[in-house]
């Protein structure tokens, strides 16, 4: 449990520090494998925790564009919380305006304190470092 804590909190630390939001990539500028994508979302969608997070970690850390709506879908269906705040941060990462508006309603809904905490200041960190002033609210 110390580690997973330990772990999310380095995650978290990691990407807040990070400048901005950077482009997001295309899995074709990464790699010129055929099924480099198909494999991508399979692992994201996998009951093997460790071969989703792996797989959730590279998709934000190369700001996979096509992996997108896997990792929103996969937010609103996963039952570890530990994966949900680790889906939100790279969300974040990513810079996606539809993913950090399911990570608002996150930091609202989750029945986890702690990650409608992690989520709250995920979105909040948007929030702030929004650079073309084109975030809000949208509550319903």
């Amino acid at each position: 449990m110390k580690t997973t804590l330990f772990l999310t909190v380095a995650l978290l630390s990691a990407f807040l520090v990070s400048s901005g939001f950077a482009q997001k990539n295309s899995i074709k500028d990464i790699t010129k494998n055929e099924y480099a994508l198909k494999n991508l979302v399979a692992g994201i969608q996998s009951d093997n925790t460790g071969v989703k997070r792996s797989s959730i970690y590279f998709a934000g850390k190369y700001r996979i564009a096509e992996a997108e709506g896997t990792l929103i879908d996969q937010l609103t269906e996963e039952e570890d919380a530990g994966t949900r705040i680790l889906i939100a941060l790279v969300l974040y990462e990513m810079g996606s305006e539809e993913g950090l508006m399911e990570v608002h309603k996150l930091s609202l809904n989750d029945k986890d304190s702690k990650v409608r905490r992690m989520a709250t200041q995920i979105f909040n960190e948007y929030l702030v470092n929004d650079s073309q002033g084109t975030a809000f609210l949208n509550e319903q």
